[in-house]
């Protein structure tokens, strides 16, 4: 997607989300099992005024002077999240995305911060409508940078991180087809590191399903009961249970 697209998703979700937590803002949210909606609100309200202010440039990091927000009190939550929803998209909106910034990825510019949070806003909504009963698919292009972004940035992400990680099992060829798209990404684990091709190539797994079921799948907000997988299914199971540890 384009950098436009990306601030368009951000509005249309991080909106949809707000939306949907006014009627039940105390309902339990199955796919972050410790958090009820306010919670989620909070979460994601938080996580943009962090990135805004990376964006922005009047933090340079974590670590420089960084001041987490006091959360509001419950009445004032949806306010205050709609109200950093704008200031976020206005910030953004003014930032080239070829800028330099802080991330926590090896990709250190506002495009991916951009990116990072239309899918994570998209993913969160998501989460909101299916513990108000209103779940539906992603749109399909958003599903499918989705994936690629998961494919390029979440695997081997505690290496990444510089943090302690357990030997990955071996997970095999996995190819994944987006049925509605017609992307595909097929991925190994060379001994040492991931490698992810974008196309298709032979492999021990297949997994074909559309671009919003690829990606709910892998990031484990739902099963694989939507999925066609021929070949080894442990293979992607393997490939699941590396990315959730790393």
């Amino acid at each position: 997607m384009d950098a436009p697209r990306y601030l368009t998703v951000l509005r249309e979700s991080g909106t949809l989300l707000a939306d949907a937590a006014q009627d039940r803002p105390h309902a339990h949210v199955p796919t972050c099992p410790e958090w009820n909606v306010n919670d989620l609100v909070w979460h994601v309200g938080e996580t943009h005024h962090f990135w805004r202010t990376i964006v922005s440039g009047a933090v340079r990091d974590p670590d420089d002077g960084y001041v987490r927000p006091e959360r509001p009190e419950d009445e004032d939550l949806l306010s205050w999240y709609r109200d950093g929803l704008a200031e976020t998209l206005t910030v953004f909106t003014g930032v080239d995305p070829a800028e330099p910034r802080w991330t926590w990825a090896p990709q250190k510019d506002a495009a991916f911060i951009r990116r990072r949070m239309a899918q994570e806003t998209a993913v969160h909504a998501w989460d909101l409508l299916n513990a108000v009963g209103r779940a539906g698919p992603l749109p399909a292009d958003v599903a499918a940078d989705g994936v690629d972004e998961f494919l390029g940035f979440f695997l081997g992400l505690r290496e990444t991180l510089g943090l302690p990680t357990e030997p990955v099992r071996s997970v095999g060829s996995v190819l994944l087809s987006a049925t509605d798209t017609g992307h595909a990404w097929t991925i190994d684990h060379t001994g040492e590191h991931w490698r992810v091709r974008r196309e298709a190539y032979r492999a021990g797994c297949a997994v074909q399903a559309t671009a919003s079921e690829l990606l709910l799948a892998l990031w484990r907000r739902t099963g694989t009961e939507t999925l066609e997988i021929t070949g080894s299914a442990a293979s992607f199971d393997r490939l699941l249970a590396a990315a959730e540890t790393g």
